[in-house]
């Protein structure tokens, strides 16, 4: 069912095979110890044939022998990957590069964009997973067989699902939209936040609520034509920041801040919303 792998002349074995590969399923396992640390315990790989369980505490110095992580080649496919990519830069200090997420995916094809990956399996596949060891802990040793099990479990059908949902698509320029919201992601992920003024200090409760709906109302139709979860698109904490960057910076600025597929789709029509 697995392998598990904690020695390093193992490690750099399997990365030698892993960087040969197209693509490979990836999850992992850790422990969060403060809001802004964490500490990876498990790594899991599903490379199509096999799955590896890599045991991170184990093998504390992995920066030579995980290039597969780190390989433009390599197609890294995750379900809800901005922990994982915390995780593994903890581990490795290095970031994680060409990335696929079916959480993200199923929302480009106007799925729900938090659902689960045992609800994605399950809708997608028709195949229920047990999620007993949620809440495990991952730093103790050793592992006991139902939290390996379960780590498995976490990558057995990331490759049949990122199947399914590459061939949907690149159909339309979807997948491309996905790609540039993955680069966002990991510029996000690794750099601190911009801090705004409130919006009631640049114009008024009044002006800032009737902007706010013409600009949900936008966002819902074009959702609705395009066929992607209207959340994905700009959720309303989004929609908010967006106008407050448009009122602060303009909205040429504005729209450089964000993706180029999301600034194409708005900006005309943020223009007569704001006029």
């Amino acid at each position: 069912m697995f392998t598990f792998i904690d020695s390093i002349e193992n490690m750099a074995y399997l990365n030698q095979e892993l960087l040969q590969k197209p693509y490979i399923g990836v999850d992992t396992e850790f422990r969060r110890t403060t809001k802004d640390n964490m500490r990876l315990g498990l790594l899991q790989v599903n490379e199509g044939e096999e799955i590896y369980l890599i045991d991170t505490i184990l093998i504390d110095d992995p920066k030579e022998h995980c290039s597969f992580l780190f390989s433009d080649s390599v197609i890294k496919i995750f379900h809800s990957c901005k922990e994982d990519l915390e995780a593994v830069f903890s581990w490795t200090g290095k970031k994680i590069v060409n990335i696929f997420d079916t959480q993200i995916a199923n929302a480009f094809l106007n799925g729900d964009y938090s659902i689960g990956y045992q609800g994605l399996v399950e809708q997608k596949l028709g195949i229920v997973l047990n999620k007993n060891e949620t809440r495990s802990n991952w730093i103790r040793r050793p592992l006991s067989d139902s939290q390996l099990k379960y780590a498995a479990l976490d990558v057995e059908y990331l490759i049949h699902l990122y199947k399914i949902q590459e061939k949907e698509l690149s159909k339309t320029s979807k997948l491309m939209w996905l790609n540039q919201d993955i680069e966002n992601l990991l510029k996000v992920t690794f750099s601190q936040s911009k801090a705004f003024p409130e919006l009631d200090r640049i114009i008024t409760k009044a002006q800032e609520l009737e902007i706010l709906n013409e600009f949900n109302k936008l966002v819902e139709t074009i959702s609705l034509e395009r066929q992607i979860n209207s959340t994905l698109l700009f959720s309303k904490k989004a929609q908010k920041d967006f106008l407050r960057l448009v009122l602060i910076e303009g909205l040429d600025l504005a729209c450089e801040e964000i993706t180029p597929w999301r600034s194409e789709l708005i900006k005309d029509e943020m223009l007569d919303i704001l006029r």
